[in-house]
């Protein structure tokens, strides 16, 4: 099943008036001075027709960088979550403060808690923040993807990515419980594609799913149709150099034209990804714009 948006936006100042442009609002790394960083990952995403917030980032520090950078948050027609993590969903209270006409589009497993046992040996809480918990659940207007989804005019999610444990194996240190006896395979994991003229615009939260079975994914939702730009986290940070180089080499054969690995990509993965596309490699942080 494939859901579409009611036609909602209009063009307008605060929007490209062609082509697609995105802003990272927050990321680890900083694109320019003056802003803030956090373990977190927010994006702004501007089309002819729409404006729509991804992720939300750990806390409330992407809506000061917003506010720095002149991103009007009160224009966004959707927030969307690519997962229910505390570093992509953390600030959505603020979101939904600052955005109260948006739409709200995430996995319903998106609110379900949360372990990790990585941090000091012992299970920590990683899901999505009690508030932020909340804010769902008080929201008005809630849209549950388990299907791919058309969030704004011509931005859309690919709802839940089918997993491939041979070549992507899923992260063994997730668990949904805090005995560590549940594991999480974090099926809410979504990314989310933009079509344009000369290609698609992918746009990854933290790629939990795969980057490869991502990609394949939406190569079968939307025909097979050339990737054009390529940003956000990769969930590459602790991943062995045979898969980081099986998905350089999956890139490189793609040929996008921008590259912008981030968040939770990692140094290691980040150089091979460089070295696969110099050409096309861009660096992100808190500030850069792509378009």
């Amino acid at each position: 099943m494939v859901t579409r948006a009611p036609r909602v936006g209009g063009t307008g100042p605060d929007r490209p008036s062609g082509g697609v442009r995105v802003t990272v609002l927050i990321d680890n790394r900083l694109a320019r001075a003056g802003l803030e960083r956090e373990h977190g990952l927010s994006l702004w995403i501007q089309t002819a027709t729409a404006n729509v917030v991804i992720d939300t980032g750990e806390t409330a520090a992407f809506r000061r960088n917003a506010a720095a950078l002149g991103v009007d948050l009160a224009t966004a027609d959707a927030v969307a979550l690519s997962h229910g993590h505390y570093d992509h969903s953390g600030g959505l209270p603020a979101a939904l403060e600052a955005a109260p006409r948006a739409r709200l589009f995430l996995h319903p497993a998106a609110l379900q808690p949360r372990f990790s046992r990585r941090r000091a040996g012992r299970p920590t809480a990683i899901g999505m923040p009690a508030a932020s918990r909340a804010a769902v659940l008080s929201c008005r207007d809630v849209v549950w993807t388990e299907d791919p989804t058309e969030i704004a005019p011509g931005v859309w999610c690919t709802g839940p990515v089918p997993r491939d444990e041979v070549r992507e194996p899923g992260d063994p240190e997730f668990f949904f419980d805090a005995a560590a006896t549940m594991p999480d395979p974090v099926a809410d994991d979504q990314s989310f594609w933009i079509d344009t003229p000369d290609g698609l615009w992918v746009l990854l939260g933290c790629a939990h799913a795969g980057v490869l079975a991502t990609l394949e994914h939406i190569d079968r939702l939307t025909g097979g149709r050339p990737l054009a730009r390529l940003i956000g986290g990769t969930h590459l940070m602790r991943a062995g150099e045979a898969r980081i180089a099986l998905v350089a080499a999956d890139l490189k054969r793609r040929a996008p034209v921008v590259l912008a690995p981030c968040h939770c990509t990692g140094g290691l993965a980040d150089a091979a990804l460089r070295r696969a596309l110099p050409g096309a490699a861009r660096a992100a942080g808190s500030g850069a714009v792509i378009e």
